[in-house]
Parts: C-alpha cells; structure tokens; sequence
C-alpha cells in the first residue's frame, strides 16, 4: 500500500476540494464525481481485494466530505461495484488503449445509477426529472477527467507494478 499513496491522497484531494469549490462557485446539484474516475483507473492494475478496500474507503471519504445523499455509505457501495467490474473486465491501459479510459468515463454515470437505485431502494427522495441531466454532466465530466487521469496513473503505476512482481530466476 505503500507504493500507491499517492492514489489515496487524490482521492481526499478531490473529494474535499470538489464540493468546496463548486459549493463557493454556486454549482450545487451537478457536482462531477472524479473520485469515480479515480476508483475506476486504479482498479486496473491492483488486486481485487485492494481495489475492493481503496473504493469503500473513497467512499467513506466522499460521503464524510460531502455528506449530500442523505444515506452514508451509498457511496461506498457504488465504488465497490465499479472497482468490481472493473478490475474483473477491463485490461490495463499499457494492453489497451480506449476500453480503461472509456470504462473510467463511465464510473461517474454508473455511481450516479447505483445511488438513485440504493435512494429508491430505501425510500428516499430523488429527482427523476433531473436524473437525466445529471447522468450527461456526470458522462461530459468522466469523460474529460478520464482522458488525463488513466494515463497519468497507468504512467505512474506500470513502474510500481512491474517493481511488485517476484524476480523469476531461471534454472
């Protein structure tokens, strides 16, 4: 875990700095969820189990930061699957290309529809008048974001990763 502190510390940078900002801006309802793109491109190149525990614990950052859904722990819970899915279906970004970056772009839309499931779910209170409105911001958002952060982790991480893995001595 070591290695990758450096994941940690985006995800608490984001996840306090983005509703201070837009909340200061005036922006309230259409806050992008980076911290989504962040859990998705980590998710390519570490173990399940490890993915598993950065994304419950982004959540639990997101949800302590900007406590807005109403239910603490929703966000923990839309992570993890992403981190799941991700880590089980999509190839590292130095094998492949547009699939990690276009399942990054994606992790915002896909946190946005697990929390409206979980609210619905529990009885809660959404807006499904401006559901769709805010899947496109989360989809314009993951998509610009995902465009420079996969490579940037996968540029950092392919390095840590290749450090990690056992010598193999030939005999």
């Amino acid at each position: 875990m070591r290695k990758f502190g450096y994941i940690s510390f985006l995800i608490i940078a984001f996840a306090v700095l983005q509703p201070s900002l837009l909340f200061s801006l005036g922006i309230t309802i259409y806050m992008p969820d980076i911290v989504a793109v962040i859990v998705a491109a980590q998710s390519f190149t570490r173990s399940m189990r490890l993915s598993a525990v950065i994304a419950i614990s982004a959540g639990i950052v997101v949800d302590l930061a900007s406590p807005a859904t109403g239910i603490f722990g929703v966000s923990s819970i839309s992570y993890l699957l992403i981190a799941l899915f991700v880590n089980r279906y999509v190839v590292a970004p130095h094998n492949s290309a547009w699939k990690p970056v276009l399942s990054a772009a994606l992790a915002p839309v896909a946190a946005v529809i697990v929390r409206a499931v979980v609210l619905l779910l529990t009885m809660q209170s959404i807006s499904l008048s401006q559901l769709p409105a805010f899947i496109g911001w989360q989809l314009i958002t993951g998509a610009i974001f995902a465009t420079f952060l996969v490579p940037i982790i996968d540029l950092i991480d392919k390095p840590l990763y290749r450090d990690s893995l056992p010598l193999r001595v030939r005999s």
